[in-house]
């Protein structure tokens, strides 16, 4: 049985259907979204306890581990790698993020907190750095653009090779399937860097109207966001992330999605004509 941690989430979800075409059997855990009916099984568990986490992995030959922002993100996935371990779990990936080597902004630091413990764990194992998802531009930025025409961010004109979440799940699929790319840790980047302004001047192509980016401070970015964040640690962690990736220290290309799925990353202007829609006016 191939278990989804995360399973309801964006790049979790597209692991999901990646495996069911495939014909895999798949077990798909959730906390509280309805569960996706494609999954061969359900179960629900809740990370922040591991509530159903045993039972989760009862059988559990693969575990794919992604979890949300949490408060404890850290407790939370090193408990799934413990109990993964007990379970006998032959082959883990983990979806982690670009730079987690790094340890150079809050995110960076609780991934590599996360991968450390995976190593030490001894399950075999295949980490996927991805960079920024295309599909934040519909669940994350789609809102003000549909209705203001403007995406606001703290980046600057720094630019960024935002993969589409399907490609990293192909990946996953992959990894998970076979033992090829056990002991890996792979940055995962669309086939082109762009900037945010050249960034919307797409979308607003593919939508018919005109969209624009506006670069603003970071002070900005953060009363605007600790409403809504888990915690002001996680607010602080994007905004350095963007300062890193703005002062042009992440990596902005990568071989690995064709180097393991045989094909190309879909590009940053098809995604955008598929997904027109999200940033029409009504």
């Amino acid at each position: 049985m191939n278990v989804i941690l995360g399973a309801t989430g964006v790049v979790g979800s597209a692991v999901l259907d990646e495996l069911v075409k495939r014909g895999v059997p798949t077990r798909a855990a959730f906390r509280s979204r309805v569960p996706d009916p494609r999954a061969t099984q359900h179960a629900r568990v809740d990370l922040s306890t591991g509530e159903g986490l045993e039972a989760c992995l009862d059988g559990a030959r693969t575990v794919f581990l992604a979890t949300g922002d949490m408060v404890d993100q850290v407790g939370a996935e090193v408990r799934v790698i413990e109990a993964a371990r007990r379970a006998g779990v032959s082959r883990l990936v983990k979806l982690s993020i670009l730079c987690a080597g790094s340890e150079a902004f809050f995110l960076a630091r609780v991934h590599g907190a996360i991968e450390r413990e995976l190593e030490r764990s001894g399950i075999p194992n295949t980490v996927l750095r991805p960079g920024g998802f295309m599909q934040n531009f519909v669940t994350y930025y789609g809102h003000a653009l549909k209705t203001e025409g403007v995406l606001r961010l703290p980046w600057g004109d720094g630019e960024e090779s935002p993969i589409d979440a399907r490609d990293i799940a192909r990946v996953a699929a992959v990894c998970l399937t076979s033992e090829s790319f056990t002991g890996r840790h792979l940055d995962l980047c669309g086939p082109k860097a762009m900037t945010y302004q050249e960034m919307t001047r797409v979308l607003g192509q593919a939508a018919g109207r005109e969209l624009r980016y506006e670069s603003i401070p970071d002070g900005v970015f953060r009363e605007a966001m600790l409403p809504y964040a888990v915690s002001p640690a996680h607010v602080e962690g994007l905004i350095d992330m963007f300062r890193f990736h703005r002062e042009g220290r992440a990596p902005r290309a990568s071989d690995a999605v064709l180097e393991v799925t045989g094909t190309p990353p879909r590009s940053f202007e098809d995604f955008a004509r598929e997904h027109a829609g999200s940033w029409r006016e009504d």
